[in-house]
């Protein structure tokens, strides 16, 4: 089984991917997956956005978050540069284990084609105001340099998933007894519904 984790920043994605592992799934943090992407594709996004994004011969990944959080058409540039390697290098990744069940998990899963080979999606949520306060610590960064990720993310709902894979909600505002319930419910649902696919 493979089933993809979503939802907006600071909702808790990599929380829910960890307590997947301790129930024995493999998961995979594609915004890591995506940071890779960036060391593979540096010499093509430099000829996009120019050498001002270099620094010891690396992407400043802070300044090219403020270039394409603050502009649609950058963003859309380097997720055509990026998201195809990002999606190859998942695939290999998914198929070195095919018998332990999978999650893949990151805010823009949906703009992959990746969520169409999922089982289901989990959608995680919290409220904005806990969402700015566990982005605020855990990037130790200013709202003021978190609020374009923020608006660019503001229409994303997982209605944007529901054509390809049902969806499960997760809320993880509370505590971890309560994630945990709710994950728990979700995993039963799937388990249930592999046997009555097999």
């Amino acid at each position: 089984m493979l089933i993809g984790i979503a939802g907006k920043i600071g909702s808790g994605k990599s929380h829910v991917a960890r307590l997947l592992e301790e129930r024995g799934w493999r998961t995979l943090d594609l915004d890591i997956v995506a940071h890779r992407a960036l060391k593979e594709k540096t010499r093509e996004i430099v000829d996009i956005f120019g050498d001002g994004l270099l620094v010891d011969g690396h992407i400043d990944r802070k300044a090219l978050g403020h270039l394409v959080f603050s502009d649609e058409e950058s963003l859309r540039r380097l997720e055509e540069v990026t998201y195809p390697w990002i999606e190859e290098k998942t695939r290999e990744w998914i198929a070195e284990d095919k018998e332990t069940p999978a999650a893949i998990h990151a805010i823009n899963l949906h703009k992959t084609k990746l969520h169409e080979e999922c089982d289901a999606v989990i959608w995680v949520s919290a409220p904005r105001r806990v969402r700015k306060k566990r982005v605020a610590k855990r990037d130790n960064r200013p709202w003021k340099e978190l609020k374009d990720r923020f608006r660019s993310q503001k229409a994303l709902n997982p209605k944007v998933f529901s054509q390809h894979a049902e969806i499960y909600s997760v809320r993880n505002s509370k505590n971890d007894a309560s994630v945990n319930a709710s994950l728990e419910r979700v995993l039963r649902r799937l388990k249930r519904i592999g046997r009555e696919n097999q």
